[in-house]
């Protein structure tokens, strides 16, 4: 009994599971470092094989993709592409970041960091949160099939195996993203807490012998939590809308050439 292996749809998936592993392993949510190395090549060859097997031709044997340099080039591609896909995501998740960082500095939780389980890093305090509440946020959002429907898309525009071009501009305008969401979703508690900064000062400047300083740091935590816990409605709508940019991001470089 002979087993026959279509080398083309082989070379293809083989080349498909670079750009899968790339998309998917360096976001937050789909590479944590739990999941074992075995799983994430298992994943990717699973994803690339059922997107090749709907593609409607695949490269064949006689392709210049059989010579060694050129695979190299290839998988270089695909690394590339998968990579650019991937920046989408991590675009947006950086803008919770950058909102927390900002809110732990005025608050005074700047000098502490706890584990954040989906960079398996160290990260501040309320970047952890905000970061959480993303990553529920993009699953909530169905995101993850977004960014399968972009993997099947960019197959479609650009086979395994093409060439590809990075849209520099969609980059650099995802780019951006992570400042003007990460402002926008600090923006209501950074308000308070300047607010409550001018009144210390008022307060210091009428009474010199209270230690304002001390003082502060109790009055700007409590403002500072009680602020998030009353902008949480507002979160919510501008998660949704950060990563929307994303999404449409992943659906202009998919169909790059």
């Amino acid at each position: 009994m002979s087993v026959r292996v279509d080398i083309g749809w082989l070379l293809a998936t083989l080349l498909l599971s670079v750009r899968v592993a790339a998309a998917t392993m360096l976001a937050p949510v789909f590479g944590p470092s739990q999941v074992p190395g075995t799983v994430r090549v298992l994943l990717s060859l699973g994803i690339a094989a059922a997107i090749v097997a709907a593609l409607p031709a695949v490269p064949t044997s006689d392709n210049p993709l059989d010579s060694t340099p050129h695979l190299a080039v290839a998988a270089l591609s695909e690394l590339l592409i998968g990579a650019s896909l991937s920046f989408g995501f991590l675009a947006a998740y950086a803008a919770t970041q950058v909102a927390g960082r900002v809110l732990d500095i005025q608050m005074g939780f700047g000098v502490a960091s706890v584990l954040n389980p989906a960079t398996a890093g160290f990260s501040p305090l309320l970047g952890s949160v905000f970061g959480m509440a993303a990553v529920a946020t993009f699953l909530a959002l169905d995101g993850h099939h977004v960014l399968i429907q972009a993997l099947a898309l960019s197959a479609r525009a650009v086979p395994p195996g093409a060439r590809f071009a990075v849209d520099w501009d969609a980059v650099l305008k995802q780019s951006g993203v992570m400042f003007t969401f990460g402002t926008a979703l600090a923006a209501p508690v950074m308000l308070a807490l300047l607010l409550a900064d001018l009144a210390m000062a008022v307060l210091a400047r009428s009474m010199p012998s209270l230690n304002v300083f001390v003082l502060s740091f109790s009055i700007k935590i409590v403002l500072g939590l009680t602020g998030l816990a009353a902008s949480v409605r507002l979160a919510g709508p501008l998660l949704s809308s950060l990563f929307g940019t994303t999404f449409e991001y992943w659906q202009r470089t998919a169909g790059a050439h």
